[in-house]
């Protein structure tokens, strides 16, 4: 361990390890050790530093910690949120190399610490966007948390140049979620008739008269842009996820019959050139039972088992969600976005394993924290395709910036050129051009 970084801690408890490898494992890869020997750190001689309340040697780089990762509680946090070579800050200190405890602050930001504490919810029981303390501060566009991390290795690089530190490759990863896979084609005899039955009574002869040809095979369904989709993601050499909805029929779950031929058949085609997760309903309740037969009805299908996930309608409830998940071996989850807003909910930018603090224990299942989604733009912010594209491009800058994982939120029925969506095809265009 002669060029490891070692890092002075008062104790080594679940947070504090949780906290380092979030820095040293995955923000700034480097070789690391934590110690809670006072002389084995002063008699290294290789690069160090202190985190603990007070300075152990006059020469020693020496970070002051606050309580939070020495605490076992949840409890409601006093905050201050300032401003620091121009990026936000709280957990200030009066004394060491940095004005701010920055691995507390990420420890919150990333834990989503705010999200327990919570006193209500949107009327989907989702934590509200505008409750977030990056909302109210103006820091949700940023990924503060990679930004704090690139402060750091400049400290540590200016003691220790030889230090290595691995630089994180920027990467794209589109997604798309397949509430309604088809508009008419799939459904059962019972829900057919009582469309069409629907739309007779409000004498819509457009919705019939497009029912009818497309049941006939005489017309595209307009939902079907799976073909149209497999030849952007060729042409730009990625590789997307696709998440399958496969509930019972619900006011929130509308999918086609999983048991139709259309569902089958798309299932096999995506897997030829995708990733296939599942999209846990909106009524499973982070009901492990529910959400295991969901995955065995797209498995049956698929030559490779799910691993990765999503939930319907990003209803994550902390800390149900994820143990629900983690149980059913779901490697890789990519709910934690808000709907509402665009940007980074957890305040970074990669990859991270999610941490239950109600067991204080660090699950075996990764975060992929997701960006931006066609419905936050269009349908909660209400605004033109263009406008989109400059929200977008900047959020794409900055995951570029701090080598992080862009993250899409698509569906299938708004890449359809028949639908109301047409005028954002370009968007999602220019996310594939931007993004790569």
């Amino acid at each position: 361990m002669a060029d490891a970084l070692l890092i002075l801690v008062s104790k080594i408890n679940p947070r504090i390890s949780y906290t380092f490898s979030l820095f040293f494992t995955s923000l700034l890869p480097t070789e690391y050790k934590l110690t809670e020997d006072v002389e084995e750190y002063k008699s290294y001689n290789g690069p160090k530093f202190n985190y603990s309340t007070k300075p152990v040697e006059k020469d020693s780089l020496f970070f002051c910690a606050s309580p939070l990762l020495h605490e076992t509680d949840l409890e409601p946090q006093t905050l201050n949120v300032s401003e620091w070579n121009g990026l936000k800050i709280f957990y200030q200190v009066d004394k060491g190399v940095l004005p701010f405890d920055l691995f507390a602050a990420a420890f919150y930001l990333v834990s989503r610490y705010e999200e327990y504490l919570a006193d209500s919810k949107d009327k989907h029981k989702r934590f509200r966007a505008n409750d977030s303390l990056a909302f109210k501060n103006h820091f949700l566009d940023q990924p503060i948390v990679n930004l704090w991390a690139a402060e750091l290795k400049k400290v540590l690089l200016e003691k220790y140049p030889s230090l290595q530190i691995k630089q994180n490759k920027y990467t794209f990863t589109p997604t798309i979620d397949i509430d309604v896979a088809y508009a008419h084609l799939g459904r059962n005899i019972f829900v057919t008739i009582g469309s069409f039955l629907r739309a007779l009574v409000k004498l819509n002869i457009n919705l019939l008269a497009e029912k009818t040809l497309t049941l006939l095979r005489l017309r595209k369904d307009k939902y079907d842009s799976y073909d149209y989709q497999e030849e952007i993601f060729r042409k730009y050499k990625v590789k997307p996820i696709y998440f399958f909805l496969a509930a019972k029929r619900a006011m929130y779950d509308k999918n086609i019959s999983t048991t139709s031929k259309h569902f089958a058949r798309l299932v096999k085609k995506v897997e030829n050139f995708a990733d296939v997760g599942i999209h846990p309903s909106y009524s499973s309740q982070s009901i492990s039972e529910n959400v295991k037969q969901e995955i065995r009805k797209v498995e049956r299908y698929m030559k490779n088992p799910i691993t990765k996930s999503r939930q319907h309608f990003l209803r994550v409830n902390l800390p149900e969600t994820y143990r629900c998940l983690a149980a059913l071996n779901i490697n890789d989850d990519y709910s934690l976005a808000y709907a509402s807003c665009p940007g980074f909910r957890a305040s970074i930018c990669i990859p991270f394993f999610f941490y239950d603090l109600q067991k204080e224990e660090a699950l075996p299942i990764k975060i992929h924290p997701s960006i931006v989604m066609d419905g936050t733009l269009k349908e909660y912010m209400q605004i033109t395709p263009n406008d989109a594209i400059v929200v977008i491009e900047k959020l794409i800058a900055e995951t570029k910036r701090s080598g992080g994982e862009f993250v899409s939120i698509w569906h299938n029925h708004s890449l359809g050129p028949d639908t109301e969506w047409k005028d954002w095809i370009k968007v999602f265009e220019t996310i594939m051009e931007k993004a790569v």
